[in-house]
């Protein structure tokens, strides 16, 4: 047998026991051994063939373990879970680092351009006007980082995208968010840059050049109007709605008072829902400063500045007359179960390969369910 380190030939030395942990129990193994002389390395080959962790686990112990790692604790998959489901004793640090194996495996794989699974394009639906439409969208949510050896160290922001496909509302001219017959979601300490490669590419795999509209929803943060003109170009870009209406409804507060804060806010955001983003811009640019305390002009400057960078991406009658999400409920419900719901327990503190891990494992495990699959499926080498 050829060394795998230098290809030289290698003796066969004996058979060498080991004990494994599968999913129905320890099992003790007698497995060749090899030497290769010429640079004085051993190896088992069945250890590769057989994909056992450094932690003897088996795949299928591995896959377990690492999807209660990413559900809970890892404390509690190793004290109570993984015993109960599996009949699995594995201690805390096994668990964590099975589950961080996994997420870097999944890491490098996404990042050398691997989609999972077979290329399968979904039914998109389709709008008021009978145009099928793709949805897509990114946000960042922060979780708590901790430095070596427990030292204290600034939080991270963790990149979540999704490519989507929600069903048409039910109720015209209503911006709740639907439920969505198909997602696939990226979540990691990605730049944008990296997390746009790897969302083009997911996009291609569901189909997404077979929709007749693209749109694309996000909070206007900073980067994300060029992110969607770079990655998604032919996107129809939309501001989500509620954000817009907080930017109008925090100046109502300070440019009113008493019952007509909420009155004037009421009608500024009808005026935003029903006229649009341009409308709203033109009711601020025409209040008289003038009558303004020092800290309504200053909001005042902040929502012409807001209005005045984005209308043109608020034009929500349009929007809602022809079927389309206004709302970006859908990415942000995703920052909240792909990752707060996992890595921002409470007291929680992450390296930084442990959160990039996790992250990389909780949006596949969230996607369609295909996609985890695909990730553990192993054919063994002819």
């Amino acid at each position: 047998m050829s060394c795998p380190q230098c290809e030289e030939s290698a003796r066969f030395v004996g058979y060498r026991p080991k004990t494994i942990i599968s999913l129905v129990g320890e099992m003790k193994l007698a497995r060749p051994y090899y030497h290769c002389a010429h640079c004085q390395t051993g190896f088992w080959p069945w250890d590769e063939i057989l994909r056992l962790s450094p932690e003897r686990l088996t795949p299928g112990a591995q896959e377990v373990t690492t999807l209660l790692g990413i559900t809970n604790s890892f404390g509690k998959a190793a004290d109570r879970l993984l015993h109960k489901t599996a009949g699995l004793r594995l201690s805390e640090s096994t668990v964590e680092r099975t589950t961080e194996a996994a997420g870097e495996r999944l890491g490098k794989r996404l990042q050398q351009g691997e989609v999972f699974g077979p290329k399968k394009p979904w039914d998109w639906n389709k709008d008021a006007e009978g145009k099928t439409c793709a949805y897509v969208s990114v946000d960042m949510t922060g979780i708590m980082m901790q430095g070596l050896d427990g030292a204290k160290a600034e939080g991270r922001m963790v990149s979540v995208g999704m490519v989507f496909n929600p069903q048409p509302g039910k109720v015209k001219n209503d911006a709740v968010c639907m439920p969505c017959d198909g997602v696939r979601y990226l979540s990691g300490l990605y730049t944008l840059e990296e997390l746009g490669l790897q969302m083009r590419r997911q996009a291609a795999q569901v189909g997404m050049d077979d929709a007749q509209r693209w749109i694309s929803l996000t909070d206007a943060g900073s980067g994300l109007e060029h992110f969607m003109d770079v990655n998604f170009p032919l996107a129809v870009q939309i501001v989500d709605f509620r954000h817009a209406a907080e930017y109008a409804h925090d100046f109502a507060k300070l440019h009113a008072s008493g019952e007509e804060v909420e009155k004037l806010a009421a009608a500024w955001c009808h005026t935003l829902k029903h006229e649009g983003g341009a409308a709203l811009l033109a009711i601020f640019q025409g209040l008289d400063r003038a009558k303004m305390k020092p800290s309504a002009c200053a909001e005042h400057d902040k929502v012409l500045t807001y209005f005045g960078n984005h209308h043109k991406r608020m034009d929500y009658p349009t929007y809602l007359r022809k079927g389309w999400q206004i709302g970006s409920g859908a990415i942000e419900s995703a920052c909240k179960t792909v990752v707060n719901q996992r890595l921002n327990m409470g007291g929680m503190r992450w390296g930084e390969m442990g959160g990039d891990a996790v992250s990389h494992l909780r949006a596949l495990h969230r996607s369609d369910a295909d996609q985890w699959d695909a990730f553990w499926c192993y054919v063994l080498p002819a």
